[in-house]
């Protein structure tokens, strides 16, 4: 395949994560580093809000090769990813997985690639599946306690009191603790039970 045939698309979870050795293979397969587009912290379940994979998607063309060095970095959701691939294949532009080409129009192309599509959303299913059990139990045992305060339990005490007595106001207070001003009216008006 020439260089300039094809588009590559690279995703990673979290934003500490590096895509640089997606890239890197990525220009590797003989994507042009111009025509490599890149999400980052996003984790591949849903297409919503990813603007790398909407800039490659519209970058391709014709005969060009929509390519990613894994199936699970472009979809881990088996609807969303038909709904791509046909639209590609629409277009008349290739899937590529690595150094394999794919075509969706083509019926082996399209059951290999279901095939990846209904793998990539297992594992991610199993992946969620770990995490919810996980979190029940860490709140079992006490160590999931949900979202923590923003400030402590004397600050909170201090804030309530001094407002109630008049002697500052909403704003002084959220000023004075580096905090926003809701946080301070969820303070005041919420006191913990």
């Amino acid at each position: 395949m020439a260089e300039t045939r094809r588009v590559g698309y690279a995703r990673c979870s979290t934003d500490e994560q590096d895509v640089q050795i997606q890239t890197e293979q990525l220009r590797a397969l003989g994507v042009p580093e111009d025509r490599i587009y890149i999400d980052r912290g996003f984790s591949g379940t849903t297409r919503r809000n990813r603007n790398g994979l909407d800039q490659a998607l519209a970058a391709v063309w014709d005969s060009s090769v929509f390519t990613v060095t894994k199936f699970d970095r472009f979809a881990r959701n088996m609807a969303e990813a038909n709904d791509i691939l046909t639209g590609l294949s629409g277009r008349g532009v290739l899937f590529g997985v690595g150094m394999t080409i794919h075509d969706w129009s083509d019926p082996f192309g399209r059951l290999f690639l279901q095939t990846l599509a209904m793998v990539a959303e297992f594992e991610a299913n199993i992946g969620h599946q770990r995490t919810r059990e996980g979190m029940a139990l860490a709140k079992k045992n006490g160590k999931l306690k949900g979202k923590q305060p923003k400030l402590p339990a004397p600050a909170r005490r201090s804030i309530r009191r001094r407002y109630a007595e008049g002697e500052v106001s909403l704003a002084d207070l959220a000023t004075e603790y580096s905090v926003g001003r809701s946080t301070i009216h969820r303070i005041i008006h919420n006191p913990e039970t």
